[in-house]
């Protein structure tokens, strides 16, 4: 499929973007756009986009990895306490999964390895183990 056509959004996403090319079935509209979109303001997006049975899977799996990288590259893991909280809620396995590896590295700091969260093959390629 072709990219959705998104312009300046391509390189700045918005909320509004994000969600458009989820449901779109699109491409992903520009290279790294799972880097772009891993920013903290995101974070309840993603999580939303991620958790929906409707949204294709192809942009459920890019957004996962866009979940995991944002943790891998934040510092302060703490950040991630509330919107665990929120995923472990979840009915979608892969948010709980994901929830369950935040609190890990919360409670063991020692723990974290970055390419279990950034790389590939890496914790989103196994989102249910």
């Amino acid at each position: 499929m072709d990219a959705v056509p998104v312009d300046d959004e391509a390189f700045y996403p918005t909320a509004d973007s994000i969600r458009a090319w989820a449901y779109s079935g699109a491409d992903q509209p520009s290279q790294d756009w799972d880097l772009l979109v891993a920013e903290l303001e995101h974070l309840p997006l993603l999580l939303e986009l991620v958790g929906d049975p409707g949204c294709p899977a192809r942009a459920r799996e890019t957004l996962l990895g866009s979940l995991y990288c944002m943790v891998g590259h934040t510092p302060d893991k703490k950040q991630f306490l509330d919107a665990a909280r929120v995923a472990r809620q979840s009915a979608d396995a892969w948010l709980v999964t994901w929830a369950r590896r935040v609190r890990e590295i919360i409670d063991h700091p020692q723990a974290f390895d970055r390419a279990d969260w950034c790389g590939f093959p890496g914790y989103a390629a196994r989102p249910a183990g």
